[in-house]
């Protein structure tokens, strides 16, 4: 008997999740969800769902930002807009040093339109 298995990952576009300033494209940018699915597959058919990841994907530079479960669950909801904005801003800064995260602030309040 010969059995034929594997994996196959499935990306896909939920929907657009928020608009956010990017550090990477140094501009506001809606950020869009995307969902990355893990499947278990038997003679090239998709059958059980292995892992499933969220991802916020800038909409100009398309750099992922891994999400997790909770804050998935929220995505799209007007009410913690502001919360995954702080994240996305907290994950992209997170790496750099006081110097650099001072000049991309300093960038950011530069390039914000005036009202």
């Amino acid at each position: 008997m010969f059995i034929m298995f594997g994996w196959v990952k499935e990306r896909k576009e939920v929907g657009q999740a928020l608009t956010c300033h990017c550090y990477r494209c140094q501009r506001t940018r809606m950020w869009e969800h995307w969902k990355e699915t893990e499947w278990v597959s038997f003679f090239t058919i998709k059958t059980i769902p292995f892992l499933s990841k969220s991802y916020l994907v800038c909409s100009a530079c398309r750099e992922p930002i891994a999400v997790d479960r909770a804050r998935s669950r929220f995505i799209g909801s007007v009410a913690s807009e502001q919360r995954l904005a702080a994240f996305l801003d907290e994950h992209q800064l997170a790496r750099k040093t006081p110097v650099q995260r001072s000049y991309l602030l300093a960038q950011r309040e530069q390039n914000q339109p005036r009202e």
